[in-house]
């Protein structure tokens, strides 16, 4: 570590007031904007003519493509540029995409728009992560995490409360050159218009100084540098994001396609399951990330530990579908909805922990490409291919869940526990307690 970035004391807290007011709605609008497409998913299949397979590529690979393809640059951008303002142009970017596929005439461009939304929403996270760790202590990481990522379970219910206030309310809008706009497509223009004040408002904010950087290195290590670092600690990386890419599997599948599951599963429409599902989630969702900050600030080593239990947890979100009601369904729903938050948080503090302050949005980035990618893309499609293609029926969503849920969860507790063995078989004089040792200064 430099001894310039040594001298230089964490920010009062006073003075991150107003960059994490600011990280928590970037995490309330990117949610919304992520996950309205699988909540209006039945009046968009319709609008467009499209079936489910093609619905799952609009919630799934199209958000994860351009993100995946740009992800490592944007992460390398992260490390070697001023943060608030990529954090800041990033908003921008997918809250206008947001906006104008509320208009798209058809798929493709519809798959575009999404795209764009996934591109700009994949600077978030190594930005907002680089600068959580430069402006808090280790011991107070956990729990900033946490405060950011509440907005994500915020925006993740109001996602499904806005979209079904707007259908109840049947509301359409007149835009001038475009005409009549229905509903759902309303939805998106009101999500989409906020978003840009934010982005704007990241440059308001002081940039903390970065720590943790080696006094050998004058500029930010290589991509070369950076994965190979990243190779040099695979028993411990590879186990690791493998399992964190299970798990998402999982998680966005089920979250991509929970409301088509309620409706066709129980008869209901949107507005009648909207409010009910909203408050699962935020509840759940709350309930995780404050449980998760506490967690990762005290367990520490025992944050991969943690990790391996949580999958297991989930596991009644794969039956969800055979509950005799639609109050027992949310309650098995919520529980990957308390789950994720927990497993968010352990997960970037293990990350902050585990490679140096230059290697952190690069490192964000490609736990993206090589984990979060494949679920992001791999989830919606899973669930859709099997229901439609295997089984031959849309209806049989629920069977579609055991099948792809069951296993994926499974599968990712083995994972992170294989993980957690690795980091504690670390010796006292490697490279990674080293690095881990710097992430505590």
């Amino acid at each position: 570590m430099s001894t310039e970035s040594a001298a230089v004391p964490f920010p009062p807290v006073r003075q991150t007031l107003w960059p994490m007011l600011l990280l928590f709605l970037a995490a309330i609008f990117y949610s919304i904007d992520k996950a309205i497409v699988g909540v209006l998913a039945e009046p968009i299949k319709g609008d467009l003519g499209i079936d489910d397979i093609q619905m799952g590529l609009l919630m799934g690979l199209a958000y994860s493509l351009l993100s995946g393809v740009c992800g490592l640059w944007l992460g390398s951008l992260v490390d070697r540029h001023v943060r608030k303002r990529v954090l800041g142009g990033a908003i921008i970017v997918w809250s206008l995409s947001t906006a104008l596929g509320g208009l798209a005439p058809n798929f493709a461009t519809f798959f575009l728009f999404r795209a764009l939304v996934g591109l700009g929403e994949a600077a978030v996270a190594p930005a907002a992560m680089s600068l959580i760790a430069d402006m808090f202590p280790p011991d107070r990481r956990g729990r900033a995490l946490s405060a950011y990522l509440i907005g994500a379970t915020i925006g993740t219910a109001l996602s499904s409360v806005i979209p079904g206030a707007i259908l109840a309310a049947n509301l359409h809008i007149t835009l001038p050159g475009y005409g009549l706009v229905i509903p759902w497509r309303s939805a998106f223009l009101m999500c989409g218009v906020v978003g840009p004040i934010v982005g704007l408002a990241f440059l308001t904010i002081r940039e903390p100084a970065r720590r943790g950087l080696s006094p050998q290195r004058k500029t930010p290590a290589r991509v070369g540098d950076k994965l190979a670092y990243l190779m040099r600690q695979r028993r411990l990386v590879i186990p690791l994001f493998g399992g964190f890419c299970l798990y998402y599997l999982a998680f966005v599948g089920v979250t991509s396609w929970t409301a088509p599951l309620l409706m066709r599963t129980y008869g209901l429409t949107l507005p009648q399951i909207a409010n009910l599902l909203g408050l699962g989630m935020l509840i759940a969702g709350i309930s995780g990330y404050v449980l998760g900050g506490f967690a990762a600030d005290s367990r520490k080593s025992g944050r991969i530990g943690l990790m391996a239990i949580l999958p297991l947890i989930a596991l009644p979100t794969a039956f969800a579908g055979y509950a005799p009601g639609v109050g027992l369904a949310i309650a098995a729903l919520a529980t990957i909805s308390l789950t994720t938050p927990m497993l968010n948080v352990a997960m970037n503090a293990t990350v902050q922990e585990i490679v140096p302050n230059d290697m952190r949005g690069f490192s964000y980035a490609f736990l993206s490409v090589v984990a979060a990618l494949p679920a992001g893309a791999g989830g919606p499609f899973a669930i859709a291919f099997v229901s439609e293609k295997v089984l031959g029926d849309p209806s049989r969503i629920a069977d579609s869940f055991v099948c792809v849920v069951l296993p994926c969860l499974v599968l990712a507790a083995a994972c992170f526990a294989a993980a957690a063995r690795a980091y504690r078989a670390a010796r006292a004089d490697s490279e990674l307690a080293r690095v881990i040792a710097a992430s505590h200064l």
